[in-house]
């Protein structure tokens, strides 16, 4: 991604999608989340717990992706229908 486009993306992930994002839902989603793994960590030590951080690690690079792609995608389309 060119740095015109990664500015461009920074400024809808931090200006624009907080206005479509259900905020009530999204807040009580992750208190769930957090929940969830509050005791899911409690019940792990050592290698296991390592292991759980190194999966979420993943998970969030996982999910920049396809945020990264959802927004090339979308600018695609907008670009299309100009």
């Amino acid at each position: 991604m060119t740095s015109l486009m990664q500015l461009l993306m920074d400024f809808a992930s931090t200006e624009r999608l907080p206005r479509y994002l259900d905020q009530t839902a999204f807040e009580t989603s992750k208190a769930l989340e957090h929940k969830h793994l509050t005791t899911l960590k409690e019940g792990l030590s050592g290698d296991r717990a390592v292991a759980l951080e190194r999966y979420q690690e993943a998970i969030a690079d996982s999910r920049s992706l396809e945020l990264e792609a959802m927004f090339l995608a979308a600018f695609s389309v907008s670009r299309e229908l100009r």
